[in-house]
């Protein structure tokens, strides 16, 4: 009894070095060493059902989708979206308020009609960016020579990068500020601007030198945050598949040309001059907004809008405003070529940039000098409250629209998931070969579910690949065990959607680079089905953008059936084409099949 206690325990031991690898990246499973002589495997099948959505709730979800993406197998995808601003208050243009403007002051001076004026009105919609610099040294992980070096010389002019940030050069050229003489000779800089960034521009998919036919119009569907149909007690849920533009919701046209994309930083200049300085700050570059989508809109239209009603009933709380100015339709056609953009609605907003009276008593009681000036003032309206992506997916390849059991797994987060049964195509079944497995005293040391990439349907793109997938319960969308008992976590800040890495579902790679794979480690759910007479539940297969998101959204099937899908799936818009089940051939190399590392004792 004590030796075979003894060998359970270092069963156990082996177990854990095992289940904690890190290597996660390496191409398929090998599930059997030969050092361990007693560890044995073994194969069962996984029946993979393809389930189409209709339609998918999409409002306020991280990020914002604008643009058309084709794909061969898949077909085209194209996005836009509605948004409201959002809005708490606009009481004050200027300096004073609209009431204080109104009553006047018998002791102030200073308080006259401002009488504010539209200049300019842009739409700001931020890139997502990465600016990562692990090494901070002033160059981003993506240009370092060496991200994990401050001391490397990424432009090899002499001097280190730490040493060009320190002193405001640029380590990413050889003559910071273009005048012909070098870094390391030049002792006058004063051409270059040390505030400039250099960025990494996330989530623009396809040609990004693409031309294409931007329209933004005011939207006039009110967009309720809480659902009046159930007494606003609950949100609101608004549908991918309800274009507010081609129903008759778009109101006054705003901004409708032909452009391209600029991912340069954006300049935003000072609108006051520092007295106490001998040069022009109204001259100067203030600082850089990241690179962004930046159009101009109509100023008549916001002039009359919002800055004639200063300290009207329109302006003076949230709901007053979404019912006076309902949001924002932003949508696009005539591509040149395929350009896809996830955008960051977060730091997304309205600028209204205005001039206004100021009276200028230059510092002194005596009036004589006294002088009214237009001076320029900038404000910020977010977008946000309700915002809604709209995907209008066009399949070119009908027999991918083919639902129930299949031998293709198709997976795009707004279009498509999949619904996987381990063991039978009956989950409340026990097969004979499961019965069999059950009845023997076995440890499960580890159960891995592996996915191959279809390479002969999926985009050869491989950029345009989900980076993971996620595999949920089914029937109510919670996460598996194996995810909540998962609490690794990536320490590098240039990764992204890579924690909780032992449960996997991560993008595997061959020797040469290329993708291959998706791999799940569900030791805990199949050792709770084997040992413990666990429910054999049906399992969800989607993409996913965000591991650490677990929330939820409707959607509905194809058959009306109304459903739920994690809400991270819907962000993700491009399809990934998996080899799914072959009838239960377990042999067929690249098949869909559930793994099982185990031991007997």
């Amino acid at each position: 009894m004590i030796k075979k206690l003894k060998n359970i325990l270092c069963l156990l031991t082996i177990s854990l070095i095992i289940s904690c690898n890190k290597e996660y990246f390496s191409t398929g499973i090998e599930l059997y060493d030969a050092q361990f002589i007693d560890i044995e495997s073994i194969s069962f099948p996984i029946y993979s059902y393809q389930k189409k959505l209709d339609r998918v709730q999409s409002n306020n979800l991280s990020n914002v989708h604008l643009g058309q993406y084709s794909d061969e197998s898949f077909g085209l995808i194209r996005s836009s979206f509605v948004s409201q601003l959002d809005v708490t208050s606009l009481d004050i243009f200027g300096d004073f308020s609209q009431a204080t403007e109104d009553e006047g002051s018998d002791t102030d001076i200073r308080i006259i009609d401002e009488e504010e004026e539209l200049i300019n009105v842009f739409l700001d919609i931020p890139f997502f960016n990465n600016s990562n610099d692990k090494d901070s040294d002033g160059v981003i992980d993506l240009y370092d020579v060496d991200p994990n070096n401050s001391s490397s010389d990424s432009d090899g002019d002499g001097l280190t990068d730490i040493e060009e940030f320190r002193v405001g050069l640029n380590p990413l050229s050889t003559d910071s500020d273009g005048d012909g003489i070098l870094d390391a000779d030049d002792t006058e800089n004063e051409g270059y601007d040390s505030n400039k960034r250099v960025y990494e521009i996330d989530s623009v998919y396809g040609n990004r030198a693409a031309t294409f036919n931007l329209k933004v119009h005011e939207l006039k569907y009110y967009l309720s945050p809480l659902d009046p149909n159930n007494n606003f007690e609950s949100e609101t849920e608004y549908y991918s598949d309800f274009n507010f533009y081609e129903n008759g919701y778009a109101g006054r046209l705003l901004f409708d040309q032909t452009i391209n994309l600029d991912f340069s930083e954006v300049p935003v200049l000072f609108f006051d001059d520092d007295p106490e300085t001998a040069s022009n700050e109204l001259e100067e570059i203030n600082y850089y907004e990241t690179p962004r989508v930046r159009i101009p809109l109509d100023l008549n239209f916001f002039q009359s809008k919002i800055i004639d009603l200063e300290g009207k009933d329109p302006l003076i709380n949230k709901a007053n405003f979404d019912n006076h100015m309902r949001g924002l339709i932003v949508h696009a056609d005539n591509f040149s070529d395929d350009l896809y953009m996830i955008l960051d609605i977060s730091n997304a907003g309205i600028v209204l940039q205005y001039n206004y009276n100021f009276y200028n008593t230059n510092g002194t009681p005596d009036v004589s000098d006294d002088i009214i000036e237009r001076k320029t003032k900038s404000n910020s309206i977010p977008l946000g409250g309700v915002h809604v992506n709209q995907y209008n997916n066009l399949h070119g390849n009908n027999r991918l629209v083919e639902e129930g059991l299949t031998d293709k797994i198709v997976l795009n987060g707004s279009d498509y998931i999949s619904k996987l049964k381990l063991f039978s195509k009956n989950s409340f079944e026990i097969t004979n070969d499961l019965k069999n497995f059950k009845e023997k005293d076995v440890l499960i040391n580890e159960a891995n579910i592996v996915l191959f990439i279809d390479k002969t349907l999926s985009s050869p793109d491989i950029n345009i690949l989900p980076k993971r997938l996620y595999l949920y319960s089914y029937d109510n969308g919670d996460p598996i065990e194996d995810y909540n008992k998962d609490f690794t976590e990536a320490f590098t800040e240039s990764e992204v959607n890579v924690n909780k890495y032992v449960f996997g579902g991560l993008l595997q790679y061959d020797s040469n680079n290329m993708p291959v794979s998706y791999k799940f480690n569900v030791t805990n759910h199949i050792a709770n089905i084997i040992r413990y007479d666990s429910l054999n539940i049906d399992l969800g297969l989607t993409v996913t953008s965000d591991i650490n998101d677990i929330n939820l959204k409707n959607a509905f099937l194809s058959d009306e059936q109304k459903i739920k899908v994690p809400a991270h799936s819907l962000t993700y818009p491009f399809p990934v084409i998996i080899n799914g089940s072959n009838s239960g051939n377990l042999e067929l190399e690249n098949g869909l099949k559930l793994e099982i590392l185990y031991s007997k004792y």
